[in-house]
């Protein structure tokens, strides 16, 4: 699977509110279900890690970056 199409299905699970990013819950429940319960402590660090324009949600480009560095 191309990593393009792992993003676009991420999100499609986990924008629950269809607004195109991944808010801060969002991206602790994908984490969770990524990496299971001992990656919750990491998820916020993480998060402000590739929240690259510090908007406080994350973009699929972000998670592009995310899924580059840490391969998931």
């Amino acid at each position: 699977m191309k990593r393009e199409e792992l993003v676009n299905e991420l999100f499609e699970e986990f924008d629950r509110n269809r607004d195109g990013v991944l808010s801060r819950g969002e991206f602790v429940d994908l984490v969770k279900y990524l990496i299971g319960e001992h990656g919750l402590a990491a998820s916020s660090r993480i998060f402000d890690e590739f929240d690259a324009d510090h908007d406080n949600v994350i973009s699929r480009d972000e998670l592009l970056e995310l899924i580059d560095k840490y391969w998931l």
